[in-house]
């Protein structure tokens, strides 16, 4: 009777510690599984934290608009601009006011003339009289001295198309010649010994002769600043 109860015990405890390992294989299975689940965890936060490291995309901006200038046609050129760009050593794109041109053509080597204002003979107050008139549209007076009188001084290094120019070429204090500004120091006048023609402030005689430059202020402005 003892003998058999010695080996229930014996069964017993043996069975108890199968029972103890299989839960401790266990455990450590679950603990394996759950340092594997951190592991992932972890992994993900890394991720997350290198993506988040990553520098901000600019924001999207609109390209700068590029305007193109419409370019000269050549073949459409007036043959004025050409014939004009070669007397004036200037570029042919730069004689846009075709109109201009066409009056000085039509005059070009019209004899000087004292008191004359007409294609026979023409003197220069006259001149630049008709061509105001006729290409600018505004009235001037009819001597030299009163065309200075009349417009606003202007400066030499702001000149313009269109701008009177004037000289003194006799000793006196009024004016005796005046002209029309074109551009690079060229001027249209009535010279008295070629007639109509182009000349440059550049020349030594008339730049020894210079007085001054006006430019024409439309009656309507002048009033409307009053």
């Amino acid at each position: 009777m003892r003998y058999f109860i010695i080996l229930f015990g014996i069964a017993a405890v043996l069975s108890s510690c199968s029972s103890l390992k299989s839960v401790t294989r266990s455990g450590k299975s679950t603990h394996a599984g759950m340092k594997s689940d951190t592991e992932r965890d972890a992994t993900s936060v890394t991720s997350n934290q290198n993506h988040e490291s990553l520098p901000l995309m600019p924001e999207k901006r609109n390209a700068p608009k590029i305007i193109f200038l419409t370019p000269f046609n050549i073949e459409k050129g007036d043959p004025l601009q050409f014939k004009y760009a070669i007397k004036m050593n200037v570029e042919v794109e730069r004689l846009v006011n075709i109109d201009l041109y066409h009056f000085i053509d039509n005059w070009w080597g019209t004899p000087y003339r004292m008191g004359g204002s007409t294609q026979k003979g023409v003197d220069c107050s006259a001149f630049t009289q008709t061509l105001i008139s006729d290409i600018f549209g505004q009235q001037i007076p009819r001597t030299a001295q009163e065309q200075k009188d009349f417009c606003s001084t202007v400066d030499l290094n702001n000149l313009k198309e269109g701008d009177l120019i004037f000289f003194k070429t006799k000793k006196g204090r009024d004016i005796t010649h005046v002209g029309i500004y074109l551009m690079d120091e060229r001027f249209v006048h009535a010279s008295s010994s070629n007639g109509v023609m182009i000349s440059s402030l550049s020349e030594p005689y008339w730049s020894r002769h210079f007085a001054g430059a006006g430019r024409v202020v439309d009656e309507q402005i002048t009033t409307a600043v009053r």
